[in-house]
């Protein structure tokens, strides 16, 4: 049997924000198309990953590879976030992102070449798109709004930093021949976009999820 090995962060952990429970909460991914193809799914996603937290999960699990297995990449969306708190109280000081593009870059393309060194066959998903106006007022709870709106400029800097890195996960699947798995495009060209990301503006609904599950599955057989 064939093996999906899943590397992500909570989009493919199944993450999704509940307002009836006020929480998070973890929406299931049913694979059960890959099982009934003879491809069993072992989804070792976490919440917050980066793709550093990547590369050594990554090499941790190389041993269990082989020629016969797909690996699937999904990383930028913890890497190209800031710590909002820092920058709502002290707004002028020098803020960076989680991971800057030129390390995001590097060790993703290290995990490229961990993975084709066992004969896997690679894949690798861009970002879902987040809704900058839901995700500005959630990482402003208890912070100052007007603060962080003068740091960005304007609330589409949210979309655009993150298109940003979005940009980046493709120019490295494309330097490194990884196949795309395109849920950003699932998602922009949906008529109900709005009701696929959760009240955080980041996470999907259970129908963004539902839509994740589906262009995976669909892209992973493919072949």
């Amino acid at each position: 049997m064939k093996k999906l090995f899943i590397f992500g962060d909570s989009i493919l952990k199944g993450v999704t924000f509940s307002e009836e429970a006020n929480r998070y909460k973890i929406c299931l991914p049913n694979y059960k198309d890959l099982s009934e193809n003879g491809i069993e799914v072992n989804n070792l996603s976490k919440m917050g990953a980066t793709i550093e937290y990547g590369e050594r999960i990554l090499k941790e699990e190389l041993s269990g590879m082989d020629s016969e297995s797909i690996v699937l990449f999904e990383y930028g969306g913890n890497d190209c976030d800031h710590k909002w708190k820092e920058i709502s109280d002290s707004p002028k000081e020098n803020h960076t992102c989680n991971t800057a593009p030129a390390l995001f870059e590097r060790l993703y393309g290290a995990c490229m070449e961990y993975a084709r060194s066992v004969g896997a066959r690679v894949l690798i998903s861009n970002l879902p798109p987040l809704d900058s106006e839901k995700y500005m007022n959630w990482i402003s709870r208890g912070l100052n709004y007007d603060v962080i709106l003068g740091w960005l400029g304007d609330t589409s800097m949210l979309y655009r930093w993150h298109e940003n890195y979005n940009r980046l996960v493709e120019r490295i699947a494309d330097k490194f021949g990884a196949e795309l798995v395109d849920l950003r495009g699932a998602f922009l060209t949906a008529h109900n976009f709005k009701t696929l990301i959760s009240a955080d503006g980041i996470h999907p609904t259970e129908d963004g999820h539902r839509l994740i599950t589906k262009t995976l599955t669909d892209a992973v057989l493919a072949e």
